[in-house]
């Protein structure tokens, strides 16, 4: 049976979907008629993400501001932002969602240890809390930085010894990287392809397929305009969003060769 071209996801409240539905039909009908075969149907309404579980960590918080730039912009307060519109598309797709930190705090109240410096206390604490939530995947936020301010876009971090991670990492990264490439400058080193790393606590120590997502770099001009718009911040979510919906129905293509040039 032919498929019909691949439509990306549309989520509708639950109690309105089906009258929705009804009315979408026959151009979905029209649609699969008149249009190439190209690849599976992708198109979800409803609670597409019922039964799933996903665990979302906020990087930094509280004192610890993570990456910044001056005063105006920092990394504990865009991936926060990020990762609660994240929470609500999820859970207005079906998921139960566990998140970290929901309010500008740090995390190593969780894990009291007197002996234990506050930072390491707190990337404990964030483990424990993601492993409590038995969450089927777990997407850990941050904002990068570097010396060479040429260098930019997401990096998605993952572990070699969890396979799945890595699968995680390239639909994720499908779907994120547009929002990056678009507007590529030449000499730019634009990242558009996860990296393996077992160099991060959080994913050593968490018991589900997870990346550690580094969303962009604040040390670059034009990601650091991206990055200070909210609209920015929103289209970011999304973006993880239909990765993850990607992920949990296996809708990947063949990975493709690195696309990173300078």
């Amino acid at each position: 049976m032919p498929f019909p071209r691949k439509v990306k996801v549309v989520v509708f409240p639950p109690f309105i979907w089906p009258v929705l539905a009804l009315l979408a039909l026959p151009l979905l009908v029209l649609g699969a008629l008149v249009s190439p075969p190209t690849g599976p149907v992708s198109l979800y309404y409803g609670s597409p993400l019922k039964g799933t579980a996903v665990a979302l960590d906020p990087g930094h918080g509280g004192i610890d501001s993570g990456t910044h730039f001056e005063s105006t912009l920092l990394e504990k307060e865009i991936v926060l932002e990020i990762g609660l519109e994240l929470r609500r598309l999820l859970e207005q797709a079906g998921a139960r969602v566990m998140i970290t930190r929901e309010i500008d705090e740090e995390l190593s109240y969780h894990f009291p240890d007197g002996g234990m410096a506050r930072h390491r206390r707190d990337i404990r604490g964030r483990a424990r809390l993601i492993n409590a939530s038995q969450a089927q995947l777990l997407i850990s936020l941050h904002i990068n930085s570097i010396y060479d301010g040429s260098v930019r876009g997401p990096i998605a971090f993952y572990v070699p010894e969890k396979p799945e991670s890595k699968t995680l990492a390239m639909a994720i990264h499908e779907n994120i990287n547009p929002l990056f490439s678009a507007d590529a400058k030449a000499g730019q080193l634009v990242h558009q392809q996860p990296q393996e790393s077992s160099a991060y606590y959080i994913l050593n120590e968490t018991d589900m397929p997870g990346i550690l997502l580094e969303i962009g770099f604040i040390t670059n001009p034009d990601d650091r305009l991206l990055l200070a718009k909210k609209s920015f911040r929103k289209k970011i979510a999304r973006a993880i969003f239909l990765g993850i919906v990607d992920y949990i129905y296996g809708d990947l293509e063949p990975e493709k060769p690195a696309l990173e040039s300078r």
